[in-house]
Protein backbone atom coordinates (compact mmCIF):
# COMPACT_ATOMS: atom_id res chain seq x y z
CA UNK A 1 0.00 0.00 0.00
CA UNK A 2 1.27 3.30 -1.04
CA UNK A 3 1.64 6.55 1.32
CA UNK A 4 0.63 9.40 -0.27
CA UNK A 5 0.56 12.86 0.99
CA UNK A 6 -0.69 16.06 -0.61
CA UNK A 7 0.33 19.57 0.14
CA UNK A 8 -1.90 22.18 -0.82
CA UNK A 9 -0.64 25.28 -1.65
CA UNK A 10 -3.61 26.87 -3.43
CA UNK A 11 -5.29 29.47 -1.47
CA UNK A 12 -8.43 29.13 -2.79
CA UNK A 13 -10.05 26.17 -0.81
CA UNK A 14 -12.99 26.00 -3.44
CA UNK A 15 -10.80 26.12 -6.53
CA UNK A 16 -9.88 24.32 -9.21
CA UNK A 17 -6.41 23.28 -8.46
CA UNK A 18 -7.81 21.77 -4.86
CA UNK A 19 -11.31 20.16 -7.00
CA UNK A 20 -8.51 18.22 -9.42
CA UNK A 21 -6.27 17.36 -6.31
CA UNK A 22 -9.26 15.93 -4.45
CA UNK A 23 -10.04 13.61 -7.75
CA UNK A 24 -7.15 12.50 -7.60
CA UNK A 25 -6.37 11.63 -3.90
CA UNK A 26 -10.24 10.10 -4.33
CA UNK A 27 -8.87 7.82 -7.36
CA UNK A 28 -5.28 7.02 -5.28
CA UNK A 29 -7.57 5.95 -2.26
CA UNK A 30 -9.67 3.98 -3.88
CA UNK A 31 -6.50 1.81 -5.31
CA UNK A 32 -5.84 1.22 -1.65
CA UNK A 33 -3.42 4.22 -1.21
CA UNK A 34 -3.28 5.51 2.34
CA UNK A 35 -3.47 9.58 1.69
CA UNK A 36 -2.66 12.27 3.82
CA UNK A 37 -3.32 16.29 2.70
CA UNK A 38 -1.92 19.34 4.19
CA UNK A 39 -2.92 22.52 3.59
CA UNK A 40 0.37 24.84 3.25
CA UNK A 41 -1.71 27.64 3.48
CA UNK A 42 -3.08 27.43 7.20
CA UNK A 43 0.52 26.01 8.27
CA UNK A 44 1.58 28.49 11.04
CA UNK A 45 5.74 29.87 10.59
CA UNK A 46 7.94 31.99 12.57
CA UNK A 47 9.92 33.25 9.58
CA UNK A 48 8.23 32.64 5.72
CA UNK A 49 10.65 30.24 4.12
CA UNK A 50 14.17 29.00 4.64
CA UNK A 51 16.35 31.88 6.57
CA UNK A 52 19.63 30.15 4.69
CA UNK A 53 21.15 29.57 8.03
CA UNK A 54 22.45 26.15 7.27
CA UNK A 55 21.94 25.02 10.97
CA UNK A 56 19.76 22.14 9.33
CA UNK A 57 23.35 20.96 7.62
CA UNK A 58 24.84 20.37 11.36
CA UNK A 59 22.39 18.09 12.63
CA UNK A 60 22.43 13.91 11.85
CA UNK A 61 18.55 14.01 11.49
CA UNK A 62 16.79 15.17 8.68
CA UNK A 63 14.78 18.37 10.25
CA UNK A 64 14.71 22.40 10.08
CA UNK A 65 16.12 24.35 12.88
CA UNK A 66 13.36 26.77 12.72
CA UNK A 67 10.53 25.12 15.12
CA UNK A 68 7.22 25.43 13.70
CA UNK A 69 4.61 24.16 12.11
CA UNK A 70 5.47 24.39 8.79
CA UNK A 71 8.84 22.74 9.73
CA UNK A 72 7.01 19.72 11.42
CA UNK A 73 5.35 18.88 8.08
CA UNK A 74 7.80 18.67 5.98
CA UNK A 75 9.61 16.59 8.48
CA UNK A 76 7.31 14.28 8.06
CA UNK A 77 7.84 13.82 4.28
CA UNK A 78 10.70 11.23 4.53
CA UNK A 79 7.45 8.82 5.93
CA UNK A 80 5.72 8.85 2.68
CA UNK A 81 6.06 7.18 -0.91
CA UNK A 82 5.03 9.59 -2.85
CA UNK A 83 4.84 13.71 -2.22
CA UNK A 84 2.33 15.84 -4.26
CA UNK A 85 2.55 19.48 -4.63
CA UNK A 86 -0.62 20.78 -5.60
CA UNK A 87 -0.71 24.89 -6.74
CA UNK A 88 -2.21 26.97 -9.71
CA UNK A 89 0.80 28.73 -11.57
CA UNK A 90 0.81 32.13 -10.20
CA UNK A 91 3.74 34.31 -12.36
CA UNK A 92 5.50 31.76 -13.88
CA UNK A 93 5.59 29.55 -10.27
CA UNK A 94 4.01 28.08 -7.32
CA UNK A 95 1.90 29.66 -4.78
CA UNK A 96 3.68 31.86 -2.33
CA UNK A 97 2.01 29.21 0.30
CA UNK A 98 3.79 26.27 -1.34
CA UNK A 99 7.13 28.20 -1.63
CA UNK A 100 7.25 28.96 2.33
CA UNK A 101 6.88 24.95 2.25
CA UNK A 102 9.17 24.24 -0.79
CA UNK A 103 11.93 26.28 0.62
CA UNK A 104 11.90 24.32 3.99
CA UNK A 105 12.36 20.94 2.23
CA UNK A 106 16.21 22.36 1.69
CA UNK A 107 16.70 20.56 5.23
CA UNK A 108 15.69 17.11 3.87
CA UNK A 109 18.79 17.36 1.96
CA UNK A 110 22.85 17.31 3.75
CA UNK A 111 25.32 18.40 1.61
CA UNK A 112 28.36 17.69 3.36
CA UNK A 113 32.26 17.04 1.96
CA UNK A 114 31.23 15.86 -1.16
CA UNK A 115 28.61 13.08 0.57
CA UNK A 116 24.98 14.29 -0.21
CA UNK A 117 22.49 12.61 1.71
CA UNK A 118 18.81 12.56 0.16
CA UNK A 119 16.29 11.86 2.95
CA UNK A 120 13.40 11.72 -0.25
CA UNK A 121 15.52 9.45 -2.17
CA UNK A 122 13.84 6.63 -3.62
CA UNK A 123 10.25 8.22 -3.78
CA UNK A 124 8.12 9.78 -5.95
CA UNK A 125 8.05 13.89 -6.30
CA UNK A 126 4.54 14.86 -8.08
CA UNK A 127 3.13 18.11 -8.95
CA UNK A 128 -0.51 18.70 -9.33
CA UNK A 129 -1.07 22.15 -11.14
CA UNK A 130 -3.76 24.36 -13.23
CA UNK A 131 -2.93 27.46 -15.06
CA UNK A 132 -4.93 29.86 -17.03
CA UNK A 133 -2.38 30.50 -19.49
CA UNK A 134 -0.69 27.56 -22.34
CA UNK A 135 1.63 24.93 -21.77
CA UNK A 136 4.59 26.23 -23.29
CA UNK A 137 6.27 29.35 -21.67
CA UNK A 138 3.84 29.13 -18.67
CA UNK A 139 2.95 25.74 -16.99
CA UNK A 140 5.91 23.97 -18.48
CA UNK A 141 8.28 26.38 -16.51
CA UNK A 142 6.90 25.30 -13.56
CA UNK A 143 7.10 21.79 -14.06
CA UNK A 144 10.97 22.25 -14.53
CA UNK A 145 10.88 23.93 -11.37
CA UNK A 146 10.00 20.72 -9.30
CA UNK A 147 11.23 18.23 -12.02
CA UNK A 148 15.48 19.36 -11.36
CA UNK A 149 15.50 19.35 -7.69
CA UNK A 150 13.26 16.00 -8.34
CA UNK A 151 16.44 14.65 -9.87
CA UNK A 152 18.75 15.86 -7.72
CA UNK A 153 17.50 14.44 -4.46
CA UNK A 154 17.06 10.61 -6.05
CA UNK A 155 13.08 10.95 -6.64
CA UNK A 156 11.11 9.85 -9.25
CA UNK A 157 9.24 12.89 -10.90
CA UNK A 158 5.56 12.54 -12.08
CA UNK A 159 3.07 15.42 -12.83
CA UNK A 160 -0.38 16.04 -14.32
CA UNK A 161 -1.17 20.03 -15.43
CA UNK A 162 -3.88 21.55 -16.97
CA UNK A 163 -3.10 24.53 -18.95
CA UNK A 164 -5.89 27.35 -20.57
CA UNK A 165 -8.20 26.62 -17.50
CA UNK A 166 -11.21 29.22 -18.16
CA UNK A 167 -13.65 27.90 -15.73
CA UNK A 168 -15.12 29.33 -13.01
CA UNK A 169 -13.27 28.59 -9.43
CA UNK A 170 -14.10 24.80 -8.45
CA UNK A 171 -15.81 24.09 -11.83
CA UNK A 172 -13.15 22.95 -13.80
CA UNK A 173 -13.32 18.82 -12.23
CA UNK A 174 -17.02 19.02 -13.73
CA UNK A 175 -15.47 18.79 -17.13
CA UNK A 176 -15.40 14.65 -17.59
CA UNK A 177 -11.97 14.88 -19.35
CA UNK A 178 -10.76 17.07 -16.69
CA UNK A 179 -11.87 14.38 -14.49
CA UNK A 180 -10.77 11.30 -15.88
CA UNK A 181 -7.31 12.91 -16.75
CA UNK A 182 -7.04 13.51 -12.64
CA UNK A 183 -8.33 9.80 -11.82
CA UNK A 184 -5.97 8.63 -13.56
CA UNK A 185 -3.18 10.35 -12.23
CA UNK A 186 -4.06 9.53 -8.68
CA UNK A 187 -4.39 5.65 -9.97
CA UNK A 188 -1.11 5.96 -11.21
CA UNK A 189 0.29 7.57 -7.66
CA UNK A 190 -0.97 4.54 -6.03
CA UNK A 191 0.39 1.99 -8.23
Amino acid sequence: MKKIVCIHGGPRKNGNTRAVSALAMEAARSRGAEVVEIDATVLDFKVPGCLGCQKCQKYEEFRCSIDDPVARAVATLPSYDVIVLSTPLYWWSYAAQLKIFIDRMYSLCKFGDGNYRMALAGRKLALLATAGGPMESNLDLLEQQLKNPAEMMGCSFASCLFANVSASPGELADDPAVAEKSREFGRMLAS
